[in-house]
């Protein structure tokens, strides 16, 4: 009998792992994970044959029993990649339906047999348990699985934290009115006590996960319209500002200059011979060219600046509150980078360079008359022979 105990145990520690793996993702191999839970199955039994031995009160051996499985918390903490507090919520969570299950079996097993003995009916309280268990791990795996990780996902630390609270004093009510009272399922009015405790914590669980999805979905709806927000101003093929946001960046900046009197600076860049590029190596080859210099460019400026796509190989950088000589300092920097860089595409190595016109601020009536004047100034560094800086 005992070794069908220690079976029995033994099967719904493995169930309810298990059950964890369908909840949670799994960061180490599968190998590591079934010596993991054997090394920590192995030595809970060993604290509970210790346990018993010495503790001769049933329902405190109860309570020392549950504490004693909190050690799958070390297996889950090591194995899965959520947070701590993701982690908890899920293993609560799992534990109290276990232990639902474990007390409905339990009443069930004494309609069966007709017998309200609980040590006589140990033995269909295992099956019909094990049952339970297998329906539980068979539903998380095959609906809940998939929904709940995606809700894990969204939903922040913090807002976890708070939520699982609800499992675990759930399952501490739960084990509770289990342990102190197993003489008391004999009775109609504690059976019936006891159901409705199960359907209050079921629904508030319900409640909870509930909440938790809203959360995750209004975080979804907010990151999606964050995402629309930097489709509709970014380049798709260099992740740069395009050009029609960037306008509103400069206009801004032209409007908040002539309230502050601080000059803002404009560089046009080209990608000096580009053509060449696409025509020997291919557009492929030219598109990662494009992406490489733009991430370059993005890596050189401060955080405050803007760097866009003005236009095929035509680059717009925006630097707020800055005077012609600091962008001159700031485009000599950018043009030794690009110049020393060595760009390499399917075995090919392509070196390129760039020609620069800079301009700042000054008492135009007109923004495109700024940018006109970098213009000018860009296209004199290409009559030049390119590869220069051209200040205007």
């Amino acid at each position: 009998m005992i070794f069908s105990s220690v079976l029995y145990l033994f099967f719904i520690g493995l169930f309810n792992t298990l059950t964890t793996h369908t909840l949670l993702s799994r960061k180490k191999s599968i190998v590591f994970c079934i010596n993991t839970f054997v090394l920590t199955t192995i030595f809970i039994y060993i604290i509970n044959i210790y346990a018993e031995k010495y503790i001769h009160n049933p329902v405190i051996i109860e309570y020392v029993l549950y504490l004693i499985s909190c050690l799958y918390l070390a297996y889950i903490h090591i194995v899965f990649k959520e947070s701590i507090s993701k982690k908890i919520f899920a293993m609560f969570s799992i534990w109290m339906f276990s232990t639902i299950c474990l007390v409905i079996s339990i009443k069930i097993a004494e309609l069966y047999s007709g017998i309200n003995d609980i040590r006589y009916n140990l033995k269909y309280i295992y099956i019909f348990r094990e049952c339970f268990q297998i329906l539980l791990l068979s539903t998380n795996y095959f609906f809940i699985s998939s929904p709940y990780k995606k809700v894990l996902s969204k939903v922040s630390n913090k807002t976890i934290g708070f939520m699982s609270l609800y499992p675990v004093f759930a399952f501490l009510l739960l084990i509770n009115n289990y342990t102190t009272s197993i003489d008391g399922l004999k009775s109609l009015n504690f059976t019936w006590n006891m159901l409705l405790l199960l359907v209050f914590i079921i629904l508030g669980y319900v409640f909870v996960f509930t909440g938790i999805s809203s959360a995750s979905r209004i975080i979804s709806m907010q990151y999606n319209i964050e995402k629309l927000e930097w489709i509709s101003r970014s380049d798709p093929l260099t992740g740069l500002y395009n050009r029609r946001y960037i306008m509103e960046k400069i206009e801004s900046e032209f409007i908040s200059t002539k309230k502050n009197a601080k000059k803002f600076s404009l560089i046009l860049a080209d990608i000096d011979f580009f053509k060449k590029i696409n025509d020997t190596f291919g557009h492929d080859c030219g598109d990662h060219v494009l992406k490489v210099v733009s991430k370059s460019l993005k890596d050189a400026v401060r955080e405050q600046d803007f760097v866009s796509r003005w236009g095929g190989e035509e680059f717009l950088i925006l630097l707020p509150e800055t005077e012609i000589e600091g962008a001159r300092i700031l485009v000599e920097r950018i043009k030794r980078i690009i110049e020393e860089q060595i760009i390499e595409y399917n075995g090919v190595q392509v070196s390129t360079t760039m020609t620069f016109g800079v301009t700042e601020s000054q008492d135009y009536g007109m923004i495109e008359d700024i940018i006109k004047k970098a213009d000018n100034a860009l296209y004199e560094g290409k009559s030049q022979g390119r590869s220069c800086i051209i200040l205007a």
